[in-house]
Formats: C-alpha cells, structure tokens, sequence
C-alpha cells in the first residue's frame, strides 16, 4: 500500500516537471509583452509603458531586433553618449468608434524610423534631425511621425532612435502623443512670437543702417551687423533657418552655429570697441576685448572640424562657446562701467541695456548647458534681453549721434566765424584788385573786338574757299569717273588687236591682216574721238567753272544709238550678244549730243556687261505723253539684287563695282552720271529686273516737235546680228 502512494505521488511529481517548461514560457511571453497605451483625447507623454532594446552594433533589422529580449524603460537612466541605436516597443490602443491620428514625437534624434504592425508586415515611416525637410514624414524642424490608429485597434510600433551626433541625441528615451491641432497651435505660436521678434530686429537693423548710411559712423554698422548675427541665430535655434534658408542641408544647419555665434560674438567686441572708444581711453580692456575675439577661432576651428571629419565635437563647442560668449558679455558690462566713470556719458545706455542682456544670454547659456531648467523663462530671456538692447541701444547711438552732432555744430559755428572775417578781409582786396581789373579790362576788350572782327572777316573767306574747294573736287571726281569708265572698252580693244597682230602677224593671209587694220584703224579713231569729246567736255567745265555746259540740239535719235551700237560691236561680238535694235528713223529728241551718247553708250555697255555669252539685247524707243520720248535696253542677264538695286542712283551710297558675267570690271558710277545727263534733260532714268532672268533700264528725253511720233517703229538693218 505504501508502495502503491509512492507510486502515484511519483507520477504526480513527474506531471508538475512536465508542465514546467510551459509555464515558464508562459511566464517570459508575459515578461516580453509590452504595455498597452490606451489613446487618450489630449496629449499623452509616455515613458514607464515603453520596452527598450539598446543595439550597441547599430546593424540589426526589425525582423532581427523582434527576437530580442525587450526591457522595461527606465524613466531615470541617463543614455551614455555614442552611437547606440535605441529600440523601443509600445502598444497603442484605440478603444474609440472612430479613426484616431496623432503625431508622434520622440525627441529631436538624429535618425527616427518608425515600423508600424500591418496585416502584410509593418509600415516604414521615417523622420530626424539629419534629415532633410522634404524627406521626413511630416516637413517640419520638429520630428514629428503622423499615426493613423484605426477604431477599436491595437497597434504595435518599433521605433528605431539612432544618435549620430552628441547634439541630435536626448538624454532620455520618451514618447508624446500629441493631436495635430496642438502641434499646429504652436506652430502658429512660435511663427507669431519669432516673427514679431525678428520684425524688431529687421526694423532696428534698418534704422540703425540708415543712420550709418547718413553719419558715416562705423559703431552703427558694427551694431547693425550684431543685430543681423543675433537674428539668424534665433532663427536656427527656433528652426526657421532649417526650414527656410537651407531645408536639404541638415548637417550644416546642425554645424552652422559656431559660425553663426562667432559673427554675433565678434561684431558685438566690435560694437563695444568703437562704441566706448576703448583703443584710445582703455587701452587694456581693449587688449582683452581683443582676446576674447580671438577666442572664437576656436569653436570656428571645433565646428570645421566637426562638420569636415567624423570627429563629434559639437556639444564641447556648444559648452565652449557659452563659456566665451558669458565671458564677452561680462566684459561688455565691465566696460561699460569703466568708461562711465571716466565721464562718458552714451556709456551710460551701453550699460543699462546690457544689463537686461546679460541677464536674459546667461539664462540662456545656462539652460542649454542643461545647468537650469527649461522653461518659459529661459527660453525667451535672451530675446527678451535683445529687445530690451535693442530699444536702449538705439537710444544711446541717438544720444551718441546728437553728441557728435552738437561737437560738429559748434566746429561748423566756430568754422563760419573765421570764415566770415576773412571775407571781409576778401572784400576789401576785392574791391580794390576790382577798380585795376575794370581799366585793364576795358583795354583788353578793345583790342579784343577789332582782333574778333578779324577772326570773323578770315573765318568767313576760309568758309568761301572750303565751298569752292569742295565744288571743285565735287567736279574733278565726276571728271575722272567719266574717264575710268569710258574710255576702258575702247583701249581694250585696241589691246587685242595689237595683241593679235604682234603674236601672229607671221601666220595671217594678207586679207586677215587687212581686216585687222581696218578694225585697228576704227578703235583708234573711237578713242581719240573719245577723248576729244571728254577734252572738250573739261575745257567748257573749267572754263565755267561750277558745272558741266549743257547744250541742247535736234538729234535723230536712231543715228545716234546706232553709231553706239556700231562703237560697242565688237565687244558685243567677244560674247557672241546679238542686237535687236527698234527706233523708228524719224523720232528726233532735242538732247546735248554727248550727254545722250554718254547715257546709251553707257546702259548698252552694262548691258553686254551682264548679258551671258550668246544673249540677245534689245533696244527700242517710241513717243510717250507730255512730248516726252522713252528709249529702253533690254538684257537677258544677270539681273539686280534688292541690296544693288536700292544704291543704283544714290550720289550718297553709290553702288558697288560688280563683276559681269565674264568678270568684267567696272567703277558703279556710270549710272550716276546717267542720271544726271537725263535729269538734265528733264527725264527720268528707271529700271525693272528681276534677279537671273534680266534688267530693262529705260529714260525719258524731250522730243524736237511738240506732236508725238506716229510711224510704225521697224526693224533697222542689224535687227539680229
């Protein structure tokens, strides 16, 4: 019987040791399992019901870090400083009928990534310090996560808190649970309160830079540039410089302060120095003025360094400069009371208002050294203390300006009395230098109006002489143009012949030679009946002596183009250019013989000039109205550009010399003298054309009889040559 209850209490042990091992599972799940945080309806701060995992490695997944073993936060440890990441584990639970959305703030870390449980896995949301605004969840400089909790749900988070610099990691792990309208409240909060404040610095800044602008007094740039310092640092330390003037560079707005305190601080020893007049009345506070500006090499060098290097020195600048910053103002004081003593009176507003300073910057310095607490009180005493500065400080530059305003007034007063008596002195020389310059005057004007008079008399014969000069050269140039133009064609000519005669005279029939001589003989008599004209033409012009002699006779008008086509034939014949003459025989024109010879001789030679080899011109003539006689030539040529044709009969931009079709040259101012001739006349010369096709140049003369000609025009002999 005995043996049978050990038996059976055997069993019953062995049944407790096997359930062991389920109860003690049990109790780890438990033990894991965080804390449910019941949302509430206003904002929640949440610290004892958070799990930690601390991950020294900074290398585990979420899939990794759920494996570990969690541990209850303990709201009273101080995280140590490194690069630990943070895990932490909550459960919020929405009770409610309806959706809840909260924003959810951790602290200011350098990296925050969130993994929200889902039913496909968990959901990434990220934000941090080191990110840029338009990376985070919410672009905002605070890092704010936006959770959106379903009714009647609970949902588990892991937040990832990763610490990369000193600065961007909190002493503490903790959670807020904060509703969007809060956050948005005091977003308006903080955009009204700064803005006021920066508005008053903007304002002073301008009102002092318009005064150096006027005095030319360094003390209110240096100040203006102090204000613009302390400006921009409330900027970035309420985070308008992040979100407004570089958003994607978060790095350098965590390193920008050191610059941004050191060009405050160094302005402000400036301000002092030129202010108080240290260099002068202090020598030795301005020697340790002096040195604690050369001080701010070093957080500027700790910053560069920072910024440049892993080297994390950002909370060691952040100590080092409030230390020196605490040290500057203290001396400012100090300063400023020493040179009250010695009797300077705008010394008096330096102080008061770096009293307020003062006070306010050393609660500041303090709260961030996390050696007072954060509150109200220190957060806004420094800008308090900066208005109170400003206000003062404007005051005392005012004084300081009416100060130098009055030295200057009384330097200016005594400077016109001086003035004043030597310009009696002045007066009295004056008046007597004035008596022996009205007698030297009165000679000299004299002399003056007969040599003036002189002048006019020799300015007024120069000006005759130059209009002379100037008509003479007028007419040496036409003179000469006529001769370059004209009398080209006949020597050329006459060139090939003695070309052809002197080459091969040896290989000619005598009936060759003959023709040669004859046509030799014609171009001689051409020229020299050429030149005598253009002699003749030189001779009535000098004797003139202002123009060309015009005179008018009855001339057939078919003789006369025919005698020109005759002169031109044989350079026609070179290009193989047939003629197509129509003049009727009895049209007669009252014209100056050599002026018409000169117009047709010179359009038939443009003609042939830019007729293609083997071409056809045409020349014609026929009665118009108002007793007026039209003769025209006709090319198949080149025709003329809209640029050419614009200068054609321009004396002031006569037309360039053009090439023909066989490159031959000419002068362009044939066509002047042309119009000329015909205006003369009282004609008219025009052209059309039309580029590759040809030109038809035609002009009016009178006719010797007031009735038109009423003859059929017929074809003369040599119609097509």
């Amino acid at each position: 019987m005995l043996a049978l209850r050990y038996t059976c209490c055997l069993r019953r042990l062995f049944r407790v040791l096997a359930l062991l091992p389920l109860l003690l599972a049990a109790l780890w799940t438990h033990a894991q399992a965080p804390d449910t945080v019941q949302v509430g309806a206003t904002e929640q701060r949440i610290a004892e019901a958070l799990q930690v995992y601390h991950d020294p490695s900074a290398a585990l997944t979420i899939d990794e870090v759920q494996t570990r073993r969690f541990a209850p936060n303990n709201t009273e440890a101080v995280l140590q400083p490194g690069k630990t990441v943070h895990w932490v584990r909550v459960v919020l639970r929405n009770a409610g009928n309806r959706e809840q959305v909260r924003l959810l703030y951790a602290g200011d870390w350098s990296h925050i990534a969130v993994y929200q449980q889902s039913e496909t896995g968990y959901i990434l949301q990220q934000t941090g310090q080191l990110l840029p605004i338009g990376e985070r969840d919410i672009p905002s400089y605070k890092s704010y996560i936006r959770l959106e909790l379903p009714a009647h749900s609970a949902t588990t988070l892991y937040l990832r808190l990763q610490g990369d610099i000193s600065l961007y990691k909190p002493q503490a792990v903790q959670m807020q649970l904060l509703l969007a309208e809060q956050v948005s409240a005091t977003n308006s909060d903080r955009l009204f309160g700064q803005g006021i404040f920066i508005g008053i610095i903007l304002v002073m800044t301008l009102y002092n830079l318009v005064l150096f602008a006027s005095v030319r007094d360094r003390s209110y740039l240096y100040y203006v540039l102090a204000l613009l310092g302390t400006g921009l640092y409330f900027m970035f330390y309420h985070g308008f410089a992040l979100e407004l003037l570089w958003p994607n560079a978060p790095l350098w707005n965590a390193h920008s302060f050191p610059f941004i305190v050191t060009f405050n601080g160094l302005f402000r020893v400036l301000f002092t120095r030129h202010y108080l007049n240290t260099q002068r009345t202090m020598p030795v506070w301005d020697k340790a003025l002096t040195l604690l500006a050369l001080l701010y090499i070093l957080p500027v060098g700790m910053g560069l360094l920072s910024y440049l290097t892993p080297l994390d020195l950002l909370q060691a600048c952040v100590s080092l400069i409030g230390i020196i910053g605490g040290l500057v103002l203290v001396a400012m004081v100090l300063t400023s009371i020493q040179s009250l003593l010695q009797g300077y009176r705008p010394a008096l507003y330096f102080l008061i208002a770096n009293v307020f300073f003062v006070v306010g910057a050393l609660l500041f310095i303090l709260k961030e050294n996390h050696l007072v607490p954060n509150n109200l009180v220190t957060i806004y005493a420094a800008q308090v203390g900066v208005v109170a500065q400003v206000v003062l400080f404007s005051l005392g530059l005012a004084y300081r300006l009416n100060t130098v305003t009055s030295e200057l007034n009384a330097r200016v007063l005594e400077k016109a009395r001086l003035e004043r008596e030597k310009e009696t002195e002045r007066k009295l020389l004056i008046e007597q230098q004035k008596n022996e310059l009205e007698v030297m005057v009165a000679n000299r004007t004299a002399a003056l109006r007969h040599r003036t008079q002189e002048l006019k008399d020799t300015v007024r014969k120069l000006k005759a002489s130059e209009h002379k000069l100037r008509r003479l050269n007028y007419f040496k140039d036409r003179f000469f143009s006529i001769i370059s133009h004209d009398i080209r064609t006949p020597l050329a000519t006459l060139e090939s012949f003695l070309n052809i005669l002197v080459n091969f005279s040896d290989k000619m029939k005598p009936d060759q030679m003959q023709k040669l001589a004859t046509h030799t003989q014609v171009s001689v008599r051409n020229l020299q009946a050429l030149l005598e004209n253009l002699l003749q033409w030189s001779t009535a012009q000098t004797a003139s002596g202002h123009h060309v002699r015009f005179e008018p006779e009855v001339l057939q008008l078919a003789e006369l183009v025919n005698r020109n086509v005759g002169l031109l034939k044989d350079t026609a014949d070179t290009k193989q250019i047939a003629w197509e003459v129509q003049v009727p025989p009895a049209l007669q024109v009252r014209a100056d013989a050599h002026m018409l010879d000169f117009v047709v001789r010179n359009l038939l030679h443009n003609a042939i000039k830019f007729s293609y080899p083997g071409g056809l011109i045409k020349i014609n003539a026929e009665a118009g109205p108002m007793h007026m006689a039209t003769i025209a030539v006709t090319d198949q040529g080149t025709g003329i550009s809209p640029d050419v044709l614009a200068t054609l009969f321009k004396l002031e931009t006569p037309a360039m010399a053009t090439k023909g079709t066989i490159n031959e040259k000419g002068t362009g101012l044939g066509l002047l003298l042309c119009r000329d001739f015909v205006e003369r006349h009282g004609g008219k010369v025009q052209v059309e054309t039309e580029l590759g096709k040809g030109s038809r140049f035609y002009f009016t003369v009178p006719m010797a009889i007031p009735e038109p000609v009423v003859n059929k025009p017929q074809l003369l002999e040599g119609e097509i040559c």
